[in-house]
């Protein structure tokens, strides 16, 4: 928890001299809605489905059309295992919280990249024959990504982007052990500046 609070407190710190600066007659501008939809690959051993859908919707502030903070959702599709006389599947999605940043760097071309805090609830089960239990685990975790994009007008922009998602699945502390996971995620996405 302790490390939460500092990864948050060294988000505000980052981005406060931007905001400080902020240009107050086009601050309407710099608000944005972005969506992404992609291939999330599992990077965990021992499964034998590892990719399925990711969606992402994000919403946000760059202060000054750069540096800003973020708000979002990520559903990481789910990693499914069947075995002779079983199937297991995981099945997480994050509430996400940092900053991002875009960089026009010729005429219209863009790099952008964004990374924090994240929350995810994970629903792992396990089938065999006709009985299925599953149960629900909530943790922190992080994440982080870059992409390359293309404005087509002032407002919208279309990218090709990569994310990874550290999310971690059991109880912290318990006596159960608590596994951690890397997901991958390749996406496209759009990008639409009010």
């Amino acid at each position: 928890m302790n490390k939460t609070l500092i990864a948050a407190a060294l988000a505000v710190a980052a981005v406060s001299p931007f905001a400080a600066k902020a240009d107050e007659s086009n601050q309407l501008d710099n608000f944005f809605v972005a969506g992404n939809l992609g291939q999330s690959n599992y990077r965990v051993g021992g499964i034998s489905d590892k990719s399925d859908v990711f969606q992402n919707v994000r919403f946000g502030w760059r202060w000054n059309g750069i540096v800003g903070a973020e708000i979002g959702y990520a559903y990481l599709g789910k990693a499914k295992d069947d075995y002779d006389f079983a199937s297991a599947y995981a099945k997480p999605r994050v509430g996400q919280i940092g900053v991002t940043a875009k960089y026009n760097f010729y005429n219209n071309w863009y790099v952008t990249g964004h990374g924090g805090y994240l929350r995810s609830r994970t629903k792992a089960g396990l089938t065999v024959g006709d009985v299925s239990v599953s149960q629900n685990s909530w943790n922190n975790g992080w994440y982080a990504g870059a992409g390359v994009g293309y404005d087509v007008t002032k407002n919208v922009s279309l990218a090709l982007n990569y994310d990874n998602y550290h999310v971690k699945y059991g109880r912290a502390g318990s006596s159960e052990s608590q596994a951690n996971t890397n997901i991958a995620a390749y996406s496209a996405s759009v990008e639409v500046r009010f």
